[in-house]
Parts: structure tokens; C-alpha cells; sequence
């Protein structure tokens, strides 16, 4: 007994309870990975900011800086580096001429100048080599030339020239290099920095960056200047400077950093750098935040060049435009390439210090301080696009939730920049981002595959009411079904029960149901077996087609093989079945025919069905009614048998005039395959087709020999008993002259 195919798919739709616990797992795990600092997603964090900085472009400076630069020109005109301590004095007395309001000095001067005593050695050498002999008059020249010399050099001290000119213009603030390592450098007495202490309210000094040794100017030099501070900036993992320290811990004591040390002076302030922990830093009552370890955001202005910078060399040579320098900041420090001063930025990769340093001044003095947003708000834009993508995505379409999403990605991005160019706010963009997108990407695939799943789900249950071929051809149509159909060339097929409404009336509802269902479920199997297409359910009849929605040559061959197939189904499995149940046996008959007939979606608007329209299909109806009246299960028509007469065993029935035709039908009865039928089927047919011939030639006598041949052979054959009968009374009665052997059909 055929089987029908078992459905895998179970019943799934998509749950908003299960979605929402997804996307609350995506808010727990962004939250945990911001809560311990995940190393990639912080570096992804950085790249966007130097993104961000890109999108912002350059903004001009607000602050009066300039930078002094030892570049290559400086390096031509005045020597090579480093200068004597000499220039430097003239350097810092023709900046304050100038009118220079202070000068940041990041280079160092940690040991004791050394050019003179160098000078000195190879004047010796020079002489000894030109002023040879050992007579007393050339060695009294010799040592002669060396004691003014030496005598020259002491009062030309270039250490004391430069102590003397920072003592004298009382704007120069000179760089201390704390070493976190503490391998190098010295560990002077704090109190001896000439230093303005950064004051702290709130926290403690351990957490702030420790350095254990310092690298300082000599004493003669830090004692003269203006104040000190250290210049220190901590590259992230990628190298770029972003973020600098703005005091570092030395014995207890912090040290500002020496921009805040020369924007306190710029801005006139003589309090001391205010650092309020973990919280901000307060200049001349301007406030700037920075972070729990005490960092401070660098807003950056802009690639390297950005600020106005002046050769130093043109500074010496007097070549500066008078009040090109009055009232600013002046920043002395090497932009030459090979001085190993040049640091990579969000703007460039190659930038001199000086300029980092220069930006920090600018944030203090124009108050453009950057700021990161609160880790709060961070949090709750994780929570928020997570539960807005939960919100959208059951509710739009794929291809809307994919709008929607690169809507909410992009602009969320828009955002940020608008954010970080005009507010100076850093807003998390890592985090918020992922948690768009993760929760849109395992929503979407929860969807896909539920709908997918669900789709499958129903294609299963609509094929148990539409054979799965027109199912298939319904999801090809591009515009969805449209009414409307075309012609083939199809094998209709009607099946009926026999007598089923007296069954009905014998037996109970639940009776009926539960035959039927059996009934129509094995052969709708067996329809489904050769393919082909179940059309709908008459009641107990069964309308079926083999041809169509997919082209089938062999139409005819599938259409005979399944009425067969359902006949021998009925008798060796289903009777057998049925009597030991008790039940009452049912009969079939089953009517073929084969033309050209109009295939497609019949109906209404709101409702339609595919299915067959045309005068063939009439046909095979009837034929399905004519079984009754020769007393077989299958008849089919001539065109179906001239089709299949070489793989089918069939007889010819008769000639038959049906209502609404003017030309005789010639009609078969389906016996069973030709190689099957081989034997006793074989020789009725043949005998039966001999009775017919006599028949029609009024040879009553041989005909009804040949019908009992039939008989003999089968005792329940039908169609020999119905001619065995005509033959009899027509011999009694004979026909008209031009009688044809039509049998005129008085049913439907």
C-alpha cells in the first residue's frame, strides 16, 4: 500500500520572546567585553577616531602660537645640532625683543655644554702640528696661544650666557622627561625642580602615571626658568598619540605637563594646574575633562603644518616681520627628519612633537576640549539599537529590515561625526555599532530560517490539497497567480465510487469520513506517483490531469498506469483490508480522455483554483459515468488509446453517441498492460473484438459465440454479457437498413 510522504517540517513561527532574549544576549555580551576593556574592540575604537578626525578635516587655531623650528634651513645657516648654549641666549633675548609672550623649550639640556672644551682639543692638536720644535721660543708661543684661549673660553661660558639670558627674559619654560622605566636619568629632590606642583583634589598621586627618575636641564638652566613640566605622551597600541597624561607622579609630587604649565601663563592664571580626580582638570576657569587614570583627550587641529611655524634661523637673523611674534606662545623644537623628534598622529604619520604639544595649548586656550561621552551613555545606546532592531525586524520585510539597518548603521556613524566636528564630543561608535549589527544579523537569520522553515511547513500542507506540482508552479510565477490559462494537449482523468450515497445512508458520519479519507488518500498517492495533478475532490470523485503544470510526453501512459494502478490497489489491498474490518467493499469507475484543453487559474480574484476547462474534459466525465452502463472500472477514449495502444492492453467497447456530440465516440475498456495482460486477458480481448466485428456485421449467431468465449473465460465480464444480450434481442427484433451499430447514450 502506497504511503504518504511524511511531513519533516514541524509548525514554527517566529517568536518575539525568543528574539528578545537574543537580542538581550548581544546587550550582555557588548557590555561585558566594554566592562573589561577587550583589546581588539578598543584598537577598532581608536581607528574610528582617526576616521573621525578625517571626516573633520582641519580647523584653524584660535590660540597665539607659533612654532620655532630647527629645521633643515635652521641646521644650514646656524650648524649643525646641537647649537652652542650661546645661540640659544640670543635665541630667547631676540624672542622677547619680539614681544613673545613665553617660550616652551622642548629640548633638552640635561649635562653641561661640551663645544668649547672640544674647540679647545683640536686647537692643541692644530698647533702642535704646525708649531713643531722643542726651542723654549716655540713651545713659550705655543703655550702662550692655548692660555688665552683657555682664557677666551672662560668667559665665553655658553651655559651661563644661555642661565643668565633666562634669567633675564623670565618666559622660558624648560621640559623634564619622567622615566617610567627608571633605568636612566637622575632622582634630584623634588623640591629642587623649580616646578609650580599640579594640585589635587580628591584621589591619590599613586594613580597617576610613577616615574621613578627624571631627565632634567642642568641646575644653572632649571633654576632660570619660568616654570617646568614634563612633555611625556603615551602612543596606544596602533602608535598614534591620542591621549597624553596631564601630571605624572614623582615622589609623591605631580608634575603637570608642561602645555598646562605654559596655558596657565598664556591665560594669566597663578594658581597652580587644579586636577580634580577622575574627573576634570580647571585652568583659568576653564574646565576640560579627563579620565580615571588621568588622561586628557589631544583635540588635534590638524596634519603636521597646521599651526604657523618660523625657521629659527630666521629668528636669529632678524628676518621675522615685526609683530609677527608679540603676545604669543612661542614652541621651540626640532620638525627636521633627522633630529628623531616625529610622532604619528590620527592626521599623519609623521609629526614633530612640538605640534602635539602646540595642540594641547590650543584645546586649554580656546577651550576646545574633546570629551568622551559617559560610559552610560555608551550602555544605553548598546540597549537602545539592540531593542530597536528587536522592534523592526519581525515587524518589516527582509529587504525593509535591510533598509532600515544600513539607515540606523549609517546614520548612527553620521551622528558620531556630527558629534565629534561640532560638539567635540567622542561618542562610542565600536559598541553601538555591533550591537546594530549583531542583533540584526542573528534576528534576520532566526527569521530567514523560521520563514524559511514555516515555508516548507506550509508547501507541505498545501500540497496535501494541491498535488505538489502546481504548488511548485505557483512559487515560479513572478507576479503571483493571475487568472487566466493557456491550451495543451492533457489526460484527464474521473474517479468515481460506486453507489456511495446508499453507502452514506447505511452508515454513520464518522464511518463515511474515516472510508473516504482511506479511500482518497491511497489514491491520491497514487495519482502523485506518475506525477501527476490533482485537480480537486467531487465529493467521493477524484479529478486528476497528467500533462500539465509540467510538460509530460508521455501524458496518456502516466494517466492509464494510474488508473490501473488504483484498480489493482482497490482490489488487493484495500478490499482485503476492508473485509477483515467488516466493512462493506466500495467500487470504482474511472473515465480517460486525452485533447486539448485549457489549463490555468480559473476562479476569482480573492479565490482561485487550477484546474481544466474545455470539451474534452466534459468528455472524460462522461466516460467515467459510462462505466456503469458496460460494467468496467476504466474506460477510456479513442484518442487516449491511440496513444498507449502499444504499452496498454485494451479492448475496443463500442461505438456511443453522447449528449452534445454529433460524431460517434469510439470507446475502450483499459484492461492492463500488454505484457501483463499476456494469457487469458489477451485471448478475451481477442474473442471479445471478434463478437464486436460480428456484431456490427449482424452475425448474431457468430457473435454471441464469441461473447461466450468471453464468458467462458471470465464469468464477470460485463461488456460480453450487455452484448450477449443486445445480439439476442436484436436478432429477435433486427435493426433498420441503415442501422450503424451506434449506441446513442440516454445519460449525462
Amino acid at each position: 500500500m502506497p504511503e504518504a510522504p511524511q511531513a519533516k517540517e514541524i509548525k514554527v513561527k517566529y517568536r518575539k520572546s525568543f528574539s528578545f532574549w537574543m537580542a538581550s544576549g548581544v546587550i550582555v555580551l557588548l557590555s561585558f567585553c566594554s566592562i573589561f576593556n577587550i583589546t581588539l574592540f578598543q584598537e577598532m575604537e581608536s581607528k574610528t577616531i582617526d576616521f573621525r578626525y578625517a571626516v573633520r578635516g582641519t580647523r584653524l587655531p584660535e590660540a597665539p602660537i607659533r612654532i620655532l623650528a630647527i629645521d633643515e634651513k635652521s641646521l644650514r645657516e646656524v650648524g649643525q645640532w646641537p647649537w652652542p648654549r650661546a645661540v640659544h641666549a640670543e635665541l630667547v633675548r631676540k624672542l622677547k625683543a619680539a614681544g613673545a609672550k613665553c617660550v616652551f623649550y622642548d629640548v633638552f639640556f640635561p649635562e653641561p655644554e661640551r663645544n668649547q672644551e672640544n674647540m679647545l682639543n683640536q686647537l692643541e692638536t692644530v698647533l702642535n702640528s704646525t708649531m713643531r720644535g722643542s726651542s723654549k721660543s716655540v713651545s713659550s708661543v705655543r703655550e702662550k696661544v692655548l692660555r688665552d684661549v683657555r682664557k677666551f673660553q672662560e668667559s665665553q661660558r655658553g651655559d651661563l650666557e644661555f642661565a643668565s639670558a633666562l634669567k633675564e627674559v623670565h618666559n622660558v619654560f624648560l621640559p623634564i622627561e619622567p622615566l617610567v622605566s627608571g633605568k636612566e636619568g637622575r632622582s634630584p629632590n623634588p623640591d629642587s625642580l623649580h616646578m609650580t606642583e599640579a594640585q589635587l583634589f580628591g584621589g591619590f598621586t599613586d594613580s597617576f602615571v610613577s616615574a621613578p627618575t627624571l631627565i632634567i636641564s642642568i641646575p644653572e638652566l632649571q633654576n632660570n626658568a619660568q616654570d617646568s613640566g614634563h612633555t611625556r605622551c603615551f602612543n596606544e597600541a596602533d602608535g598614534i598619540f591620542r591621549y597624553y597624561p596631564v601630571a605624572m607622579n614623582y615622589q609623591g609630587k605631580l608634575i603637570p605637563h608642561l602645555s598646562l604649565q605654559v596655558a596657565r601663563y598664556l591665560l594669566d592664571d597663578k594658581d597652580p594646574v587644579k586636577i580634580y580626580a577622575g574627573d576634570h582638570v580647571e585652568i583659568a576657569g576653564r574646565k576640560f575633562p579627563i579620565l580615571e587614570n588621568g588622561f586628557a583627550f589631544i583635540n588635534y587641529c590638524g596634519p603636521r603644518g597646521t599651526f604657523t611655524t618660523i625657521s629659527a634661523s630666521d629668528v636669529l637673523k632678524d628676518r621675522v616681520k615685526p609683530g609677527d611674534l608679540k603676545g604669543m606662545a612661542v614652541l621651540i623644537g626640532a620638525t627636521a627628519d633627522g633630529l628623531y623628534d616625529l610622532k604619528p598622529t590620527p592626521f599623519t604619520r609623521a609629526s614633530p612633537g612640538v605640534e602635539i604639544n602646540a595642540s594641547i595649548i590650543e584645546n586649554v586656550y580656546s577651550k576646545n576640549f574633546m570629551a568622551l561621552a559617559p560610559d552610560s551613555i555608551k550602555f544605553l545606546l548598546i540597549l537602545a539599537l539592540s531593542m530597536l532592531m528587536w522592534y523592526l525586524v519581525p515587524r518589516l520585510t527582509p529587504t525593509q529590515s535591510s533598509v532600515w539597518f544600513v539607515i540606523l548603521f549609517s546614520g548612527y556613524i553620521v551622528i558620531c561625526c556630527v558629534f565629534f566636528s561640532y560638539f567635540n564630543r567622542v561618542i562610542n561608535l565600536i559598541y553601538p555599532s555591533l550591537s546594530l549589527l549583531l542583533t540584526f544579523l542573528m534576528l534576520t537569520t532566526y527569521k530567514f530560517r523560521t520563514e524559511v522553515r514555516h515555508s516548507r511547513y506550509m508547501k507541505q500542507m498545501f500540497q496535501s490539497m494541491v498535488t505538489p506540482k502546481v504548488v511548485d508552479e505557483i512559487m515560479k510565477l513572478p507576479a503571483g497567480i493571475e487568472l487566466g490559462g493557456e491550451e495543451k494537449e492533457l489526460t484527464v482523468m474521473f474517479s468515481d465510487i460506486r453507489g456511495f450515497t446508499t453507502y452514506s445512508e447505511k452508515h454513520g458520519p464518522k464511518d463515511v469520513i474515516a472510508i473516504l479519507n482511506e479511500y482518497l488518500t491511497q489514491m491520491t498517492n497514487m495519482v502523485f506517483q506518475t506525477e501527476g495533478t490533482l485537480d480537486k475532490y467531487i465529493g467521493d470523485a477524484i479529478m486528476a490531469f497528467w500533462g500539465a503544470p509540467t510538460a509530460q510526453q508521455d501524458h496518456a501512459y502516466r494517466a492509464c498506469s494510474t488508473a490501473l494502478g488504483m484498480s489493482d490497489l482497490l482490489h488487493t489491498v484495500l478490499h482485503p483490508k476492508w473485509e477483515m474490518e467488516g466493512k462493506e467493499k466500495l467500487n470504482i469507475g474511472i473515465g480517460l480522455n486525452s485533447g486539448n484543453m485549457v489549463v490555468g487559474f480559473v476562479g476569482s480574484q480573492s479565490i482561485k483554483n487550477y484546474t481544466l476547462i474545455g470539451d474534452a474534459v466534459n468528455l472524460g466525465s462522461r466516460l467515467e459515468g459510462t462505466t456503469k452502463e458496460y460494467k468496467v472500472e476504466i474506460i477510456i477514449s479513442e484518442t487516449t488509446y491511440d496513444q498507449v495502444k502499444n504499452d496498454m492492453l485494451c479492448r475496443e467497447l463500442d461505438l456511443i453517441q453522447v449528449k452534445g456530440k454529433t460524431r460517434p465516440i469510439r470507446i475502450y475498456e483499459l484492461v492492463d498492460h500488454r505484457l501483463k495482460g499476456a494469457g487469458m486477458k489477451e485471448m478475451k480481448v481477442k474473442a471479445f473484438e471478434e463478437g464486436l466485428a460480428h456484431y456490427r456485421g449482424q452475425r448474431w449467431d457468430e457473435a454471441l459465440k464469441q461473447f461466450k468465449t468471453c464468458l467462458e473465460l471470465d464469468p464477470w465480464d460485463g461488456p460480453a454479457e450487455i452484448f450477449t444480450d443486445r445480439c439476442k434481442l436484436l436478432r429477435q427484433n433486427p435493426p433498420a437498413a441503415n442501422w450503424d451499430g451506434v449506441f446513442v447514450m440516454k445519460t449525462k
